[in-house]
């Protein structure tokens, strides 16, 4: 008898939790922890011009690398110059890793950017990506979070903070780049 029960309490201790786990997961009373501070994409962007794998005709011996990415609207405005000032801090902010990552800006306009001297600028553009957002793409040009703009300067100022903490976490762990 006594064998019985003990082996009662202890099945009961072992299928208790696994049905409480099962009943919390199954009607959402447990919101899963997301620890990046930027948008995940639904839909896959590649940006074929930011490909970290080397073409048979450049001898290239290069580490590809990450990118902070921002596409502005037609006419650089107030918006635009805004961003433009996060990008330059968020890759300033970077310190020993900028070697890593590079800050680049797609416009086939013409933009002045004579006072960030950390921003690149690539004569493409990209359709599926939305203007006035910052994003970064990994070194096979796959765009992976994107971050709103904003005309406030400290939420610019936040939105670098979070861009910081992200890539910093995706560089921490990534193998290429």
């Amino acid at each position: 008898m006594r064998a019985k029960s003990f082996f009662g309490i202890f099945l009961a201790m072992a299928i208790v939790p696994l049905v409480l786990a099962y009943l919390v997961l199954q009607l959402g009373w447990f919101t899963p922890g997301a620890t990046a501070k930027g948008e995940f994409l639904k839909q896959e962007i590649s940006i074929p011009h930011f490909t970290g794998v080397p073409s048979e005709q450049s001898q290239s011996h290069e580490r590809p690398q990450w990118r902070i990415v921002y596409q502005p609207s037609m006419n650089c405005e107030q918006l635009c110059k805004e961003q433009l000032y996060g990008l330059n801090q968020t890759h300033s902010a970077l310190g020993k890793l900028q070697k890593r990552v590079k800050a680049t800006v797609l416009s086939e306009q013409p933009i002045d950017l004579s006072e960030y001297n950390h921003i690149d600028l690539e004569a493409v553009s990209n359709s599926k990506l939305s203007v006035d957002y910052l994003y970064v793409v990994d070194p096979f040009g796959k765009v992976i979070l994107r971050y709103k703009g904003s005309l406030d300067r400290e939420q610019t100022i936040q939105t670098s903070k979070f861009i910081l903490a992200d890539l910093k976490k995706l560089l921490n762990y990534a193998r290429v780049g």
